[in-house]
């Protein structure tokens, strides 16, 4: 006969499974004494200690936790990109509209301060409402966004005065 050593899995990971490119996520273990690993870390690293983990580039890495006995738990993870960014002006008039874009597309667009300027959530016409500043937000599935500061000014006076030939 042969004495046998059956050793615990690690608990269960916990902590956000779901980043975006450049973001990060702290995962943690209730088991001590581990080390973090990645499948992939070319699309997201993480620290062998810290339990820390960076989006480097889009996909769906396994993150690892092994004990020192080798025993270990995975948890299917994914980086998700973020949109390209917004064009379209910055400035605005109050009173008047302008078109911003983003080629992601399938996006949703909102406004950090809609009584200074107003956005369609999926048109992304901006009105401007009154003197200020916004921040103007375009967010994709996956929950990534990418932000643009509007500022809206007093609309242009009347011309007035003679028109001579």
């Amino acid at each position: 006969t042969s004495p046998v050593t059956i050793n615990p899995l690690p608990a269960a990971i916990s902590g956000t499974a779901s980043i975006c490119v450049g973001t990060a996520s702290v995962l943690t273990d209730a088991s001590p004494g581990g080390t973090w690993s990645s499948s992939s870390t070319s699309i997201a690293s993480i620290g062998s200690s810290t339990g820390v983990v960076i989006g480097i580039s889009a996909g769906s890495p396994a993150i690892t936790y092994t004990l020192p006995t080798g025993c270990s738990t995975t948890l299917p993870f994914t980086v998700n990109t973020l949109p390209a960014a917004i064009g379209g002006p910055s400035l605005v008039c109050a009173g008047f509209t302008s078109t911003l874009t983003d080629a992601s597309g399938g996006g949703v667009w909102s406004s950090s301060n809609v009584t200074v300027a107003n956005i369609g959530s999926t048109s992304g016409i901006i009105s401007g409402i009154t003197l200020g500043a916004a921040t103007i937000t375009y967010t994709i599935s996956g929950g990534c966004n990418t932000t643009r500061p509007i500022t809206v000014n007093a609309s242009p006076a009347p011309v007035t005065g003679l028109f001579t030939l």
